[in-house]
């Protein structure tokens, strides 16, 4: 049995799908142990300084980006405004964050960070980076910068999935 050019497409189509399939249904498996593990260091870790991962997540957004309002930090965590008004209410209540009525538009909130906001953030990191240390003992030096660029391609790809199929 001969088989002609088109034939050989089709059955290399095939055989990257069947590929493509297995990579997704391994990638899943393996991304979601990762993520639950790191669920709960983060839950073990963050949660002793008395605020929940959501809030800390919040925290470190307004750290790294700067003052966001409301709806940018909704947006940011993919809450809906209501809850983000909660949950920040509860970082103003503990001193983390300032709100502050935009000046030209009094619907619009603007929320920052506070030094003592900064403070627990760079703690909980350097709780956070020890454990990555400890995770890193684990993966041979010279294999890092692969492990990083296959995460920075997973976290590029996941970004460009979530723009297209979740809008809030």
């Amino acid at each position: 049995m001969s088989y002609s050019l088109y034939d050989t497409n089709v059955l290399m189509k095939g055989m990257s799908s069947m590929r493509a399939d297995e990579g997704a249904e391994r990638l899943h498996r393996l991304t979601k142990d990762l993520i639950r593990r790191y669920q709960f260091r983060d839950w073990n870790q963050i949660c002793c300084y008395g605020i929940s991962i959501s809030q800390c997540y919040i925290l470190d957004a307004l750290t790294e980006e700067g003052d966001h309002t409301m709806q940018q930090l909704a947006r940011r965590m993919f809450k809906s405004v209501s809850t983000m008004t909660r949950v920040v209410g509860q970082l103003v209540r503990r001193g983390y964050v300032k709100r502050r009525q935009d000046p030209q538009d009094r619907r619009i909130i603007h929320v920052s960070i506070t030094p003592q906001g900064k403070a627990i953030v760079a703690a909980i990191n350097r709780d956070l980076i020890e454990t990555q240390k400890t995770i890193l003992q684990d993966i041979p030096a010279d294999q890092w910068d692969g492990a990083f660029k296959v995460l920075e391609a997973l976290a590029r790809g996941a970004r460009r999935w979530q723009e297209t199929c979740c809008k809030l």
